[in-house]
């Protein structure tokens, strides 16, 4: 019995240590300057979905972009389409997530004929109680 009991406390302590990406994340976008972004994730297992709010070349508009991806070994990649752009674009993200528990990473897209490859931070927006 106490044998199944220590195996039991060793799987929960190894499931309430995995991290999760799941919540909303304040993203930094950096190019000319910091463009805050809204990111949004649910993580089910190693699968990540979510949405990404960009900017638009209308000022203060933003498009959603659905994104679909993975969270394996600290390491989380996702991409994306934007819907109803004038020519296809599609977003690739890369990132980590560092010890603080900040992610970090890199934001590709292709626009007017040039890839575009935009240096990222985010830090998780603390739930409201």
């Amino acid at each position: 019995m106490k044998l199944f009991a220590a195996i039991a406390l060793a799987f929960a302590l190894a499931a309430a240590e995995t991290p999760t990406l799941t919540g909303t994340w304040n993203m930094g976008l950096q190019g000319d300057h910091v463009i805050p972004t809204a990111l949004v994730l649910t993580q089910q297992d190693k699968k990540v979905t979510g949405t990404i709010a960009l900017p638009t070349q209308q000022h203060g508009k933003r498009v959603e972009v659905e994104l679909t991806g993975d969270f394996v070994d600290g390491t989380l990649t996702l991409s994306g389409t934007v819907e109803h752009a004038t020519e296809p674009t599609n977003v690739a993200i890369t990132g980590a997530l560092k010890d603080d528990g900040s992610l970090e990473g890199t934001l590709a897209v292709r626009l007017h004929n040039r890839d575009h490859n935009l240096p990222w931070t985010a830090e998780r927006l603390k739930e409201r109680k």
